[in-house]
């Protein structure tokens, strides 16, 4: 950025006093009709020239400004959509955490081998419903 502006500064001091920026001085006996073609001319043609540079880079400018301002627009949305996400996670890590203690006070109490049997036949009866509610298929009625 600070290059860029060092080289702009040199370029708006080229315009001011650079010699083929200025309007030169007719020559001696020299006609309106050439001074005009020989010297106002080109130096009208060639600022044209510098604006129609400027404002193409400047139309260009604006379109990137544009792209890069809806990028971080959609990248907004993105961290605000996973902070969001994060923040459920931390929900349910808390949860679990306090579960995972009332775990740890129901062993203290009845010991880790009764609360182990206790959740395999948990386990064992919950797989007992869940293949009771299956439906049979054609070729196990059969049988």
């Amino acid at each position: 950025m600070v290059q860029s502006k060092e080289v702009m500064e040199r370029n708006i001091h080229a315009y001011d006093e650079d010699m083929k920026w200025q309007l030169a001085e007719p020559g001696a006996l020299m006609s309106a009709k050439n001074y005009r073609d020989k010297k106002a001319l080109p130096l009208v043609e060639k600022l044209k020239e510098v604006v129609k540079n400027l404002t193409i880079k400047c139309v260009q400018l604006t379109e990137q400004s544009r792209k890069l301002t809806a990028k971080m627009d959609g990248q907004q949305k993105q961290i605000s959509r996973l902070t969001d996400k994060v923040m459920e996670q931390n929900d349910t890590i808390d949860r679990l955490q306090e579960k995972a203690s009332d775990l740890g006070r129901l062993e203290r109490y009845f010991g880790r081998e009764q609360v182990q049997s206790i959740v395999e036949r948990s386990k064992a009866l919950e797989q007992a419903e869940r293949s009771k509610k299956r439906p049979k298929r054609a070729f196990e009625i059969d049988r």
